[in-house]
């Protein structure tokens, strides 16, 4: 993987998560207070067909206390193999992933209670992932979700919650680890949408949270998911800040079929309409793939150096 990557010219490595089963393996196994096995859920595919999807995200269904570190063993191959600058990626405590009234109110009766210890947990790995050397962290899944989907915050409001400070208390969790890295390591979050190819992960665009976002979450870097149209317009990149990165996330990884860069550079120059173009930067939309065992189309090594061949010359040729 290591390899693949230097011989695309990356300049940012890492090791594609290959000790992870899924994306939050690493926190469930360094963490106690989870369901022990992955929640099954029956979905419904867009030819109408029903298709059983193995969850990512475990229940939690005692107190939560760290028995081990949650990414130390990434830090440390990396240390000893990269080829250069690399970053490890951190499930962010934000939206109390996990957290269910029915099962986990016996140990956390609000979410706000589990977020907290959440927080601390992944705040601890963070300064510690720094101590041993990292140079870039970067967390998962902040805001995504719910915060970016059509209809949630009607939704919530339904539910007698309010939208506006919940996406406060999930900046604040952000804020709280990021706060406690020292200067001098990149400090990056990802607004996922969803990469599993069965099933959709639901459409809104960036437009309630970008202002708040971009003005409130002390990192340097955005990574934006904007290969379908479910990701709306690029007009919320006119909140980025000057001096903070927005990553565009342009390449499908949910699909091997390669991309045209006279397209990507047609959608870069309109994402510059809103954003100047020297705080841009274009990446895949996210991971090749999120789990062990893919529940739908999945990409060969060769369709991912394609891809990763595509990313290198289309930045090359926008940004020199």
């Amino acid at each position: 993987m290591l390899e693949l990557q230097r011989q695309a010219g990356l300049s940012i490595f890492t090791d594609g998560e290959l000790r992870r089963d899924s994306y939050m393996t690493h926190l469930y196994e360094a963490v106690q207070g989870f369901q022990e096995e992955y929640p099954i859920r029956e979905e419904r595919l867009p030819d109408g067909g029903r298709q059983r999807v193995e969850l990512h995200t475990k229940p939690v269904v005692a107190k939560l206390k760290p028995k081990g570190r949650i990414a130390g063993d990434e830090a440390e191959f990396m240390l000893k193999h990269s080829p250069g600058r690399f970053k490890i990626t951190q499930h962010s405590p934000a939206q109390a992933f996990g957290w269910q009234k029915a099962v986990s109110s016996a140990a956390y009766p609000t979410i706000d209670e589990c977020r907290d210890d959440m927080t601390a947990i992944v705040r601890e790995e963070l300064k510690a992932l720094a101590a041993q050397g990292v140079t870039y962290l970067q967390m998962d899944e902040g805001l995504s979700g719910g915060f970016v989907r059509d209809g949630w915050r009607e939704q919530q409001i339904v539910e007698g919650n309010d939208p506006e400070k919940l996406l406060s208390a999930a900046i604040e969790s952000e804020n709280s680890c990021w706060d406690a890295v020292p200067d001098g390591v990149i400090k990056a979050t990802h607004i996922c949408r969803g990469n599993r190819t069965a099933t959709g992960g639901g459409s809104g665009g960036y437009e309630w949270v970008a202002e708040r976002a971009f003005g409130q979450i002390r990192v340097d870097r955005f990574l934006l998911e904007y290969d379908t149209e479910r990701a709306g317009g690029f007009e919320p990149l006119r909140f980025v800040p000057k001096g903070k990165i927005v990553v565009l996330g342009l390449i499908s990884t949910k699909t091997p079929l390669l991309e045209v860069q006279d397209d990507l550079i047609r959608r870069i120059e309109e994402a510059s309409r809103y954003c100047p173009l020297e705080q841009m930067a274009l990446s895949p939309q996210c991971g090749f793939q999120s789990a062990a065992n893919p529940d739908g189309a999945f990409m060969t090594i060769n369709d991912q150096k394609r891809k990763l061949d595509l990313l290198i010359e289309t930045a090359r040729k926008v940004w020199g």
